[in-house]
């Protein structure tokens, strides 16, 4: 188990539901003569996450989850006593260009609801004191076991090696707000003390190239940084599975592999990611609150 006595999910959940929100969530407001309905939140992910919704769904109290045909999953939020608790617990913790999205929606509740809601900053705080960063991990944080080289068939190595990489993508600019993700970008990664990477991607016929920027943490340094990060403030989505094979996969960094390990890492990358077939969500019962 990764986890350890300094855990601490206690008073975090405002923050672990910012980092959420910013992720892969919404702050949608209705227009013209529905302006008067509450904005509403909607977090989108895949169905294999709903258990991790459903409890979120019951510590809120709130909301309903759906499946809809092409298989996109979500939890949708619309009742606006409700939106605005939320608010209250993430408002002054959002540390991206979303905020101006929260706003927007500040102002709908203060305009007809009376909601007397203030608009705070973002929050410069430092980023491991906090659970946001858990939050958006467990929307846009990736794991990854890489084993390269060529090995013998018996228990002798020709050349190869470990490698374990944790990595964040983003567009370059947030594709509702229209502003740029640079800003935040920049500061995670000179949390991980590693380059922010800045790439051209092909997207489709209709909407042509896409810029988008990345970091990738791989290296001893990276990796102590990222595990007691998380070993304070863990994931809580499926990524939480994935982050335990990534953990257990640096026992064999550094060193020669012997046949044997060469199969131990390759059964863990085969249970990873799409690939994982099986999972325990026990750790939902230590959810942020």
């Amino acid at each position: 188990m990764v986890r350890n006595l300094h855990t601490d999910t206690n008073n975090q959940l405002g923050y672990y539901l910012a980092g959420l929100i910013e992720g892969d969530g919404s702050i949608i407001l209705r227009k013209g003569e529905r302006e008067k309905t509450s904005p509403k939140i909607v977090f989108t992910f895949n169905k294999i996450e709903i258990p991790m919704y459903e409890r979120l769904q019951k510590i809120l109290n709130t909301g309903i989850i759906y499946t809809e045909k092409t298989g996109v999953s979500r939890y949708s939020i619309t009742n606006a006593e409700a939106v605005i608790h939320i608010i209250n617990l993430v408002n002054g913790k959002f540390r991206t260009s979303k905020i101006q999205a929260l706003y927007k929606a500040i102002d709908n509740l203060n305009k007809w609801r009376g909601a007397n809601l203030v608009k705070l900053s973002l929050d410069n705080s430092s980023i491991d004191s906090n659970a946001w960063l858990s939050g958006f991990i467990d929307t846009d944080g990736h794991f990854s076991i890489k084993l390269t080289g060529i090995y013998g068939s018996d228990d002798s190595v020709i050349r190869g090696r470990v490698q374990c990489v944790f990595s964040i993508n983003q567009s370059e600019l947030n594709r509702v707000t229209g502003e740029s993700n640079v800003p935040f970008m920049t500061a995670l990664a000179k949390f991980f003390q590693v380059n922010l990477l800045h790439k051209i991607e092909n997207a489709s016929a209709s909407r042509g190239s896409a810029k988008t920027i990345s970091f990738f943490a791989q290296s001893d340094r990276k990796h102590f940084i990222i595990t007691t990060y998380l070993s304070k403030f863990p994931l809580m989505s499926s990524k939480h599975l994935n982050y335990l094979s990534f953990f257990k996969a640096l026992s064999y960094l550094g060193r020669q592999l012997t046949r044997e390990e060469v199969l131990e890492i390759r059964a863990i990358k085969s249970s990873m990611n799409k690939s994982r077939t099986e999972y325990n969500w026990d750790h939902l019962n230590d959810f942020y609150t």
